[in-house]
């Protein structure tokens, strides 16, 4: 039964592991090391025939549980919120050329491109806007997760 349960947990780790972005991977390293010490005495001192097995094993699958629920955060917050206002942010189009055959002025399309601009600019602050916040978020979201 314990061959079994050790087993789990560490397929359990592998996968929890695996959910971890590159990109915010070092941001987690903390996390991981904690995560190891609470691993580490199934690897240096319990023993088949130690009474605590039990212990270690509620104790390391709150762990997995809690570092899980923060990868969850964390990649939700750099899909939705941030990746997808930087894929935004890369799609504006700063120059809007007319499709129509009608002809423009100089003043014309000065004045149509001001007033565009004008428009996409206030986009681009308040994507912006929402991209900083989001990153607040994910830095408070990691600095917030308790360290044993």
């Amino acid at each position: 039964m314990y061959n079994n349960e050790l087993t789990f947990v560490l397929g359990e780790y592998d996968r929890i592991v695996n959910k971890i972005r590159p990109n915010t991977k070092s941001l987690l390293v903390p996390h991981l090391e904690d995560l190891e010490y609470k691993l580490r005495p199934g690897m240096n001192i319990l023993t088949w025939t130690s009474m605590n097995i039990d212990g270690y094993l509620q104790h390391v699958h709150q762990g997995l549980q809690k570092l899980e629920q923060l990868i969850i955060n964390i990649n939700d917050i750099m899909e939705n919120r941030i990746e997808n206002n930087l894929k935004a942010l890369s799609k504006t189009v700063l120059v809007n050329l007319p499709t129509d055959s009608h002809t423009y002025t100089l003043e014309e399309f000065v004045e149509m491109q001001s007033e565009w601009i004008d428009t996409e600019s206030k986009k681009l602050k308040s994507k912006n806007y929402e991209v900083e916040q989001a990153v607040e978020d994910l830095i408070q979201t990691i600095c917030s997760y308790t360290l044993d």
